[in-house]
């Protein structure tokens, strides 16, 4: 019950401050913006969420789709204009998989279709940041075409990957072949991850830190047992730890609905996972791991079970009688060790065309302990038609020491705007939502374009959008804000 009377006294303490007020934002700088909206693909998983770095206090990088051939990888500089521009031609059957940005050099990654020689692969480019040229082209990863598409993860500065495509038998996992390499795209080892004897497999999540270690976690038991290991690039040493997440509790049994993972670079991975009973797909908690590899042993935080009360509460705003389409979102973690997990409501309506929805933001704070600390809700309402799903709903989140910034784009009052949050990580406490001032357009056509957000320092960010109906384009946009 502790932790839900946390929820409770959050929960109205937001509910009190969810009032919009004007933006405090003095200053707004935009350009015209040529911009070609992404393919319909996987809506929920989008491959690029973003594509937009800071390189100074002033520029920043970016990709675009110009056409349905041709990106561009671009500088921006203090005054939006373009610095340079590099046209990128996508060939036959190529498509953008990653894109990143490490100190002096930009990189994407694309996925072709080799017809002629029966395979796939990665393909990674390095442009300079300084002058836009294209340093170095190379294959990173080829796979058989008819095997699972390979897949790419880089590290959070950008100056490790790892390339990887699995190996199957009778569409069951058994290992997953991988290359490691630098930010010069210079490979550093061949691994294989072997999951023979971890019974039935369907899938693994691969991550690796800015030193290059990787982290490979796999549901095994029927999602139930959650398991890690930890590769290094000195040697072959292979460190695991697995826990049991789901299992047979209070007569029901229970298995792993959700999972997220977060990389923190004191050689640690993070894991919440949300728990549902098998027999009716209820949620029933949230689970959260600290697998420390570096002390070599595992934290728990206390199990949050999703109460008759906790619904009872959380439907007093939402208008929910049961939770549903809830999914982990992100876990972010402080300098100091502070967390939050936060998980968010996205569905569609059903049918083809249907309409996408991403509403409550639920978050959950813990010390550096794993100890909880409190928890909330953000209450939002927004919708997109099919063509955008969601690259311009639910929200862009940014964490300065322990103040967590949040963008959303919503219609409060009959004003649709870019609007701004700021959450104390320490103790919970709110501001309202404040409207930036950008007048973002209200209709069926892209008005906002969630991938381009991004921040130059504490109090400046980019933004792509359309500032009304009449509008013609999309607008590249510099706010700056108030102290």
């Amino acid at each position: 019950m502790r932790l839900t009377t946390l929820f409770l006294s959050c929960f109205f303490l937001l509910a009190l401050l969810f009032q919009p007020r004007v933006s405090q934002a003095q200053k707004i700088k935009s350009s015209a913006f040529a911009y070609a909206p992404e393919a319909n693909g996987d809506q929920y998983n989008q491959r690029i969420p973003k594509k937009a770095f800071a390189v100074s206090p002033t520029d920043f990088v970016i990709l675009s789709r110009k056409s349905d051939s041709t990106y561009a990888i671009e500088r921006y500089g203090a005054d939006l204009k373009a610095v340079w521009s590099t046209p990128v031609p996508m060939l036959s059957q190529e498509t953008v998989e990653a894109f990143s940005q490490n100190k002096g050099t930009a990189l994407l990654i694309t996925h072709q279709v080799l017809p002629d020689q029966g395979s796939q692969a990665l393909f990674g480019r390095l442009f300079d940041v300084a002058t836009g040229k294209e340093l170095k082209r190379t294959k990173l990863q080829e796979a058989p075409s008819r095997g699972r598409r390979p897949a790419v993860a880089i590290s959070a500065d950008g100056s490790k990957l790892v390339t990887y495509h699995a190996n199957t038998r009778n569409e069951q996992l058994q290992s997953m072949q991988a290359n490691v390499y630098d930010g010069s795209l210079t490979k550093i080892k061949d691994r294989l991850y072997d999951f023979n004897g971890l019974g039935n497999q369907v899938s693994a999540h691969v991550q690796i830190d800015n030193h290059g270690n990787q982290f490979v976690s796999v549901l095994t038991n029927r999602s139930m047992r959650l398991s890690v290991r930890r590769y290094n690039n000195r040697d072959n040493e292979i460190k695991v730890m697995e826990v049991m997440l789901g299992g047979v509790f209070d007569g029901e049994k229970m298995y792993v609905l959700d999972t997220h993972f977060k990389i923190h670079q004191d050689s640690s991975l993070y894991a919440a996972v949300l728990v549902a009973e098998e027999k009716t797909g209820d949620y029933r908690s949230l689970k959260m791991v600290r697998f420390d590899y570096k002390a070599g042993n595992m934290r728990f935080a206390e199990e949050f079970k999703f109460t008759p009360d906790f619904t009872k509460t959380l439907a007093q705003s939402t208008g929910s009688t049961r939770l549903a389409d809830i999914y982990l979102s992100d876990i972010l973690v402080s300098h100091e060790g502070q967390i939050l997990v936060m998980a968010e409501k996205k569905y569609t309506d059903g049918g083809e065309n249907s309409d996408f929805h991403a509403q409550e933001l639920l978050l959950f704070a813990y010390n550096e302990y794993l100890q909880p600390t409190w928890n909330s809700v953000i209450i939002k309402n927004q919708k997109a038609p099919a063509s955008e799903g969601f690259a311009g709903i639910s929200y862009s989140a940014h964490l300065i020491g322990n103040r967590l910034q949040l963008l959303t784009l919503e219609t409060i009052k009959g004003k649709t705007d870019l609007y701004s949050r700021s959450i104390h990580l320490l103790t919970g406490g709110a501001e309202p939502p404040k409207a930036v001032g950008l007048n973002v357009a209200n209709d069926q056509r892209v008005s906002y374009v969630k991938d381009f957000t991004t921040w130059l320092d504490e109090r400046t960010i980019t933004a792509v959008n359309r500032p009304n109906k009449a509008s013609a384009g999309l607008r590249l946009s510099r706010i700056t804000f108030k102290d």
